[in-house]
Formats: structure tokens, sequence, C-alpha cells
């Protein structure tokens, strides 16, 4: 019975670990994730500000009678 206590107690303190493992884990890939999604939004905007300015650049060319054809 001693045994099966000692055993169950080295379990549980494994198990412990493990969760206080992954509890780091979590926190730091949340982290992660909220550079990540930041890098994200501001790469979008981005894209949104290029594509802007290329469209308004396509807007000023003067189109051509070969254009047309």
């Amino acid at each position: 019975m001693d045994n099966d206590l000692q055993v169950l107690g080295e379990r549980v303190s494994r198990l412990v670990e493990i969760s206080r493992r992954l509890a780091e884990e979590n926190r730091t890939l949340k982290g992660r994730l909220g550079v990540a999604v930041a890098a994200r939004t501001d790469l979008e905007q981005r894209v949104a500000e290029a594509r802007a300015r290329v469209e308004s650049a396509l807007a000023r060319l003067p189109i051509t009678q070969e254009a047309e054809i």
C-alpha cells in the first residue's frame, strides 16, 4: 500500500510539473499570437495603402488608341 501511495504521489508530481510547463507554453504562445495578429493587421493595412496608390496611378495613366483596341 505504501508503494502504491508513493507511485501515485510520483504520478501526481509529474502531472503537476507537466501542467506548469503547459501553462507556461500557453502563455508564451498567446504572446506570440498577439504579436503575429498585430503584424498581420499592419501588413493588411500596408497592402491596402499600396493597392490604393497603384489604383490611383493607373487611373492617371493616359488611355491611348492602341490600349482601346
